[in-house]
């Protein structure tokens, strides 16, 4: 089981070129450290399960807030330069510039959030599945249904930032089902919550971000309004 700590901010489309430029290495962010070799564009798409037909009915059984299959397909960027960047700053469709993994690998997630002072607190236990129909198939004779789905599109990427030393913050610049967000997560265990609550709300500012703006709702109560 681990620990993720995370904040997560709507963003607008200048903002949203902005972050993707200093991600690129096209610009730079005063005390951010890109690690250009981690930087990845994934793709996720994800299905949301329960026994039960309302959140409150969910709550009031304490079933786990999200029963996930995640599959996920991602592009590896070994290597940044201007060649491998087009004019909107997206990655060329070259095999020279990209590792693709065209087999999307699955994931069975379950996942009990927690919210502390506008930050998200996630205990999680996922692993790989090699045939998530297996699993589909059990989980509706189960007696469990698809009550939510969401596509996301993202470029991934580590930071490293004096706010927290020697610890990566996880960047991820989101389209999901249309809407542009930035989450930026940290999953070092060994630092209490509170500290890393205090640095996430540092590292956003320095993208020139107000960590009052994050949102706090899940994504199908964000994708539902």
């Amino acid at each position: 089981m681990g620990r993720e700590i995370e904040i997560k901010i709507p963003v607008s489309d200048s903002v949203y070129d902005y972050i993707r430029s200093v991600i690129f290495g096209q610009k730079k962010v005063d005390d951010i450290d890109v690690v250009l070799k981690s930087l990845m564009r994934i793709e996720k798409s994800d299905e949301y399960y329960s026994r039960y037909d309302t959140q409150e009915e969910r709550r009031a059984i304490g079933e786990p807030q999200v029963i996930r299959i995640r599959s996920e397909r991602y592009e590896n960027v070994p290597e940044i330069s201007s060649g491998n960047i087009n004019s909107e700053n997206k990655l060329a469709d070259s095999d020279s510039c990209c590792d693709i993994d065209l087999k999307p690998k699955s994931f069975f997630c379950i996942k009990r959030k927690a919210i502390a002072k506008g930050i998200e607190f996630n205990s999680e236990d996922e692993t790989y599945i090699e045939n998530p129909d297996v699993l589909r198939d059990l989980l509706l004779f189960s007696g469990y249904h698809v009550f939510f789905a969401k596509k996301k599109n993202a470029l991934s990427v580590n930071c490293r930032s004096s706010v927290l030393p020697d610890v990566d913050f996880h960047v991820e610049l989101e389209m999901v089902n249309g809407l542009k967000f930035i989450e930026i997560e940290v999953t070092d265990d060994k630092i209490p919550a509170d500290t890393v609550r205090a640095s996430l709300e540092k590292f956003v500012r320095l993208f020139g971000l107000n960590p009052e703006d994050r949102v706090s709702k899940s994504w199908m109560e964000i994708l539902k309004a």
